[in-house]
């Protein structure tokens, strides 16, 4: 397996929880309460997990009445996204390796 597949795998990944954050968010938005919706909450949250801390300091600063745990998850994914989109083409084509 060659270091292309797997930061392609990665990225997948990334947008596979990035859209399930957005379906998560609008179907909870709808006030859908069903077993997709649990099953969407038990796959997501470990990764939702480490942006409530900060979302409850916003919460708190600002006295706005919204959570922003869903948006900061989403925000974290795409940086993340990036940096491995940035660390590919850094380290395998300006070193000339390839």
């Amino acid at each position: 397996m060659t270091m292309y597949s797997i930061i392609y795998a990665l990225q997948m990944f990334l947008r596979i929880l990035s859209a399930a954050i957005f379906v998560y968010w609008i179907l909870t938005f709808l006030r859908f309460n069903n077993r997709f919706v649990e099953i969407l909450a038990r796959f997501i949250y470990p990764f939702v997990r480490p942006f409530r801390r900060p979302a409850m300091w916003v919460m708190r600063r600002t006295g706005l009445p919204f959570d922003f745990t869903l948006w900061f998850a989403m925000i974290g994914i795409n940086i993340v996204g990036e940096l491995l989109n940035m660390l590919y083409w850094r380290v395998f084509f300006a070193s000339g390796i390839f």
